[in-house]
């Protein structure tokens, strides 16, 4: 997949000595900041999980924002696999027309579970274990997060998945 920058979210009581959760989120430009987001609104995911954190509703986390790249967005988290159940017509077509002649989403799960993930544990006190490691999305972030989940069982230990859809 093409390269991009990933944004990192540490909590505001992160600290060396502590071990986190780390949720991983597509379409990270729409996450914390409303002048890079694609329709000007943000998610305020960084308030949201702040006061989470601090009213003890969920566990510490770091969260790490993904960005999708624009026209590769359904390449990338259109679930590939699916394609082989699909009449060849059909399947020519959506592939054509919608994820630029080219199925990535192997590929970008690859990329996260292979590079990203790797570098983030390497990187921040994380608790690596399925169990502290979830995926999360929108629309299509929530299909690439159910299919993240089903490709990679031993590595994401939950998905959310709001709004989730299946173009074709």
């Amino acid at each position: 997949v093409e390269a991009r920058d990933i944004d990192v979210w540490l909590p505001d009581n992160y600290s060396p000595s502590k071990k986190y959760a780390v949720l991983y989120m597509h379409d990270g430009q729409a996450l914390f900041d409303k002048n890079i987001s694609w329709n000007g609104q943000a998610l305020d995911v960084d308030s949201v999980a702040g006061t989470l954190i601090s009213n003890k509703k969920i566990k510490d986390c770091i969260i790490v924002a993904i960005p999708n790249k624009g026209a590769y967005r359904a390449s990338e988290y259109y679930p590939q696999k699916s394609l082989d159940y699909l009449p060849v017509d059909v399947r020519k077509e959506l592939t054509g027309s919608m994820l630029q002649g080219k199925p990535q989403a192997d590929n970008y799960l690859r990329f996260i579970v292979e590079e990203l993930k790797p570098f983030i544990d390497k990187h921040y006190n994380t608790r690596p274990d399925k169990g502290n490691t979830a995926v999360m999305g929108s629309s299509m972030g929530g299909l690439i997060s159910i299919y993240a989940i089903c490709e990679y069982p031993e590595v994401f230990g939950a998905a959310a998945c709001l709004s989730t859809h299946w173009i074709g």
